[in-house]
């Protein structure tokens, strides 16, 4: 069964101006907040990746220190120091 719809509205221009101001304004502004927002990230993004140079830097020196001490404490184990008798 097809519905019937009433004929559209005029809108009235001074309404029609406003919406499409505000609809530009609203662009210009996120434009505008997007930008302020993305230089601020730059400038963090780089202090981010020098922590995280610096991080991966330690833990791997901790983990080559770790994979030493366990290789000299598996050789005690197994190669135990041999005693003069």
């Amino acid at each position: 069964m097809p519905r019937d719809f009433k004929a559209p509205v005029n809108v009235s221009p001074l309404i029609r101006f406003g919406r499409w101001s505000f609809l530009l304004l609203g662009v210009t502004y996120g434009a505008t907040r997007h930008s302020y927002l993305q230089k601020k990230e730059d400038k963090t993004k780089e202090i981010r990746h020098k922590k995280i140079a610096e991080r991966e830097a330690k833990i791997a020196a901790e983990k080559k220190k770790f994979v030493e001490d366990e290789i000299k404490s598996l050789d005690v184990i197994f190669n135990p120091p041999k005693t003069v008798t």
